[in-house]
């Protein structure tokens, strides 16, 4: 699922930007925040502020560029007292009076989370503008800072450090938002000659900076952490080619409404705008997710650690205790008391469809609203607060009744061996949107250890225990040879062999 979106900086190129939201907003995707440099940020302000892209698209066809560049006078005068050939005051006032319309001013007033960034030349790093770090800048203010092209426009202050172009450090800022949730939207520069002549030093300065910022962004990106990334071709209009006639404007609109219908003609891609990633690239969890899902709807969640046990090609599956039938060794992990209290501050509910005992108390069966999954899953993800090992189900399994003993496996090794998960799917049984996760581990045996547990297999199914083919897990106790149900096993049982205990991954 795509949640947020990222525009690189372009200048008069960003109209393809517009072109290529389009197509998102045709593929029923809405950013939960948004965020861009320079021209990027323009867009992604006008997004935040609830404009749609058809509004976009007409603010774009009716604006002449070059009317918005008010000059600082003669221009090696402006240059040396105002480093910048154009004030910048009638664009910061067009982008205001847009603002103004959709009752926006300052950040807190975006109906989504909207992130600009700018370079800080005195400091010689990148600055955030947003809700958090200036909750009382005003929204063009900021655009107008991030789109400070050097020496073109006059640089902005904030307080005493200069304030200049977000494309000078980062004209595609990848780090504003989880990469794992983000689209991104990346202008390619082809222009490898000025569209003009330089007549005089004003259009030299211009020619000369849009020339510098297109051959960087020529430079290869690491964008290959995004979720998704769409590239436009704008063709060979150059950053600062402020004049542009209707044609050239088309064009690039249809550059980027092509270049993102495209994109999603992929199925890969179609299949990511349907699913949400939370966590980094080494750890993660990936989830399905359904339409309709609202802020306020709560999805259940059990998540459990479950024991590849393995002789000779058989596993061990264990009765269970609530339902008739054989399943893996092992069970839902716990939740630490001294954590509930945090979880419950993101609403996090305790399960009400499962009956709670002394056996359940604590268990990670739990309700969550849609809107703080991510947060409940980055915790889950950092291990802390709850078990992340399956000794406890191991022990009261297979040590406390004795089917195995102390002496041999009093500290059995467990390797991690891959996550399972299912969901978000509705659960006809519970009635709710229903995720299942399954952390799988493999008991490592010493020789010790494997002598018992090929002398256990050879003593065949008792009554709490089985010993289990591949196949017969997979088809739930139903024998082939005689075509007979022979058993009862759980359909999460074939998890245990959709992972490699060797390769340690998901197959």
């Amino acid at each position: 699922m795509y949640r947020y979106g990222i525009f690189q900086g372009g200048g008069v190129k960003g109209i393809a930007l517009v072109g290529a939201l389009e197509a998102v907003e045709n593929k029923k995707i809405n950013f939960e925040g948004v965020g861009g440099a320079s021209a990027g940020a323009i867009v992604a302000a006008l997004y935040a502020s609830g404009y749609t892209t058809s509004e976009m698209k007409l603010i774009f066809e009716n604006i002449d560029f070059e009317t918005l560049l008010d000059s600082s006078g003669w221009a090696p005068w402006a240059l040396y007292k105002k480093q910048g050939i154009y004030r910048g005051h009638k664009f910061q006032n067009w982008i205001y009076g847009l603002l103004k319309k959709k009752n926006v001013r300052f950040f807190k007033d975006c109906k989504k989370e909207l992130r600009i960034v700018a370079t800080d030349l005195t400091a010689r790093n990148l600055v955030i503008l947003d809700r958090h770090n200036h909750p009382q800048m005003e929204v063009a203010d900021a655009i107008r800072m991030s789109m400070s092209l050097p020496f073109v426009f006059e640089p902005k202050k904030i307080g005493e450090h200069l304030i200049v172009d977000g494309g000078v450090l980062s004209n595609f800022p990848l780090s504003l938002f989880d990469a794992n949730e983000t689209l991104g939207f990346r202008l390619r520069a082809n222009s490898n000659n000025m569209s003009f002549a330089p007549d005089g030093i004003r259009s030299y300065v211009v020619g000369l900076v849009g020339a510098m910022l297109d051959g960087r962004d020529n430079y290869d990106i690491e964008a290959k952490a995004l979720k998704g990334l769409i590239e436009i071709d704008p063709g060979d209009i150059s950053t600062t080619q402020f004049k542009l006639n209707q044609k050239q404007k088309d064009d690039l609109y249809e550059s980027g409404l092509s270049a993102a219908n495209k994109f999603f003609l992929a199925p890969n891609n179609a299949t990511k705008s349907a699913e949400r990633t939370i966590g980094s690239s080494a750890k993660n969890i990936t989830l399905s997710i359904p339409d309709g899902l609202r802020e306020d709807t709560e999805i259940r969640f059990s998540i459990s650690a479950l024991v590849r046990v393995e002789s000779q090609g058989q596993l061990l599956l264990v009765k269970g205790s609530r339902i008739n039938q054989y399943q893996p060794v092992g069970g839902v992990l716990k939740v630490y008391a001294n954590t509930k209290t945090a979880l419950a501050k993101i609403g996090v509910k305790n399960d009400s469809k499962f009956p709670i005992d002394s056996d359940s108390v604590d268990d990670l069966r739990v309700f969550v609203p849609w809107r703080s999954v991510g947060e409940f899953l980055k915790w889950y993800l950092q291990g802390i607060g709850r078990e992340t090992s399956p000794w406890r189900e191991f022990y009261e399994e297979l040590l406390e009744p004795q089917i195995l003993s102390q002496s041999n496996f009093r500290t059995p090794a467990f390797d991690h061996i891959g996550t399972w998960v299912e969901g978000i799917r509705w659960s006809p049984h519970f009635s709710c949107y229903e995720v299942l996760i399954a952390e799988i581990f493999s008991i490592v045996p010493t020789p010790q250890q494997q002598i018992e547990l090929d002398d256990l297999r050879s003593k065949g199914i008792r009554n709490e225990l089985m010993w289990a083919s591949p196949a017969l897990i997979r088809a739930l106790g139903y024998d082939s040879s005689s075509r007979s149900q022979i058993t009862q096993i759980s359909e999460h049982s074939s998890w245990l062999l959709d992972v490699d205990p060797h390769n340690q991954t998901l197959i």
